[in-house]
């Protein structure tokens, strides 16, 4: 079993709420640095975004503002990994992705008229052109978590 010796590690708790929005953009600033490409890192940046915003839209809609959303991003010379955990109700992410991918590939497809689900068609993006591993998955403690990992170089 390897070991990765960690660079960064580190954990935000938010309120479920898009106000807090600006709270984790300046946090997630932090992880813009070496080993990171910039390319790489907005492309996480991104992912937390549309993440969080889906937490607090459709996962949280019908929690308490107050509801806690965790981020978690842990960075090694190997791997940038980011975890987000949500109290909603389980979503099946691995069928949303198949339903995103086939109507995606319609050449009739219009993202605009998708508004609602652009946070899944980025994650699909990002999972077929960019390389990501994601998932969504139950916790224990009746959490979710959405999962995203980048391999930086090859072990």
């Amino acid at each position: 079993m390897k070991t990765h010796v960690l660079i960064h590690n580190s954990t935000l708790q938010v309120a479920s709420d898009l106000d807090a929005m600006t709270t984790i953009v300046e946090w997630f600033d932090q992880f813009n640095h070496i080993p990171i490409t910039y390319q790489l890192w907005l492309e996480a940046q991104t992912a937390v975004i549309e993440g969080f915003t889906n937490v607090v839209r459709h996962a949280h809609r019908y929690l308490s503002p107050e509801t806690p959303v965790e981020i978690n991003v842990q960075i090694s010379q190997e791997f940038f990994e980011v975890c987000i955990w949500d109290q909603g109700d389980i979503f099946d992410f691995e069928l949303a992705l198949e339903n995103f991918h086939t109507e995606v590939s319609d050449r009739s497809f219009n993202p605009l008229d998708h508004e609602a689900h652009w946070g899944c068609i980025f994650l699909l993006k990002l999972r077929k052109e960019y390389g990501w591993t994601i998932s969504y998955n139950r916790e224990s403690g009746n959490r979710n978590c959405l999962w995203l990992q980048k391999t930086l170089v090859n072990s």
